[in-house]
């Protein structure tokens, strides 16, 4: 075996990196990390906006089963800002709440408690003002927001707070059109 050979052999059979492949490594993974840590800080509002689309989704499917069922629907908010309920009329809060069909406690009540609800464990609902000081919304049979007295609604709003992130959800008089704006 000539020394060509033996070098050969020695270089085709080494087990370390280079300088310059441990400092592309290195640059590599900086641009991960610059990359990915600002994502993972907007992690924990990740509870707060799921809290929001649900309560959003909940008012729409009010709105829309009003409609449907050509009847009126309500959303009220809890005193306690721990959560809502959805009823039917004459809107009685014990015996005339809707029928979840997805509920996970298997009750079947349209009842939303973010107290017993773990993937929602530090949400409030804050300030919910309807039409001058309610603390809810109506549908009509056509899907228009209405006061109690069945006029027309000039809507409200609510706040839903949790891990540091408010949200204001607004909710328009005429149309019942649903915004969300994130406070500072």
């Amino acid at each position: 075996m000539n020394s060509r050979t033996a070098t050969a052999k020695r270089r085709g059979s080494r087990r370390g990196f280079t300088l310059i492949e441990m400092l592309i490594i290195i640059a590599l993974m900086g641009i991960a990390a610059s990359i990915l840590i600002p994502n993972m800080r907007n992690a924990v509002s990740f509870e707060t906006e799921a809290a929001v689309r649900r309560i959003v989704s909940d008012l729409s499917f009010a709105q829309s089963d009003a409609m449907a069922r050509q009847s009126p629907r309500r959303v009220l908010f809890e005193e306690d800002g721990m959560g809502y309920r959805l009823l039917a009329s004459p809107f009685d809060p014990e015996n005339d709440v809707l029928y979840d069909p997805i509920s996970n406690e298997g009750s079947g009540r349209y009842v939303i408690d973010f107290a017993t609800d773990r993937r929602f464990p530090n949400i409030r609902i804050e300030e919910a003002d309807f039409d001058g000081g309610q603390n809810f919304i109506t549908y009509d049979a056509i899907g228009g927001p209405v006061t109690g007295e069945n006029a027309s609604s000039i809507g409200g709003s609510f706040v839903v707070s949790g891990n540091g992130e408010r949200f204001e959800v607004r909710v328009s008089g005429f149309t019942g059109r649903v915004s969300v704006v994130r406070l500072e």
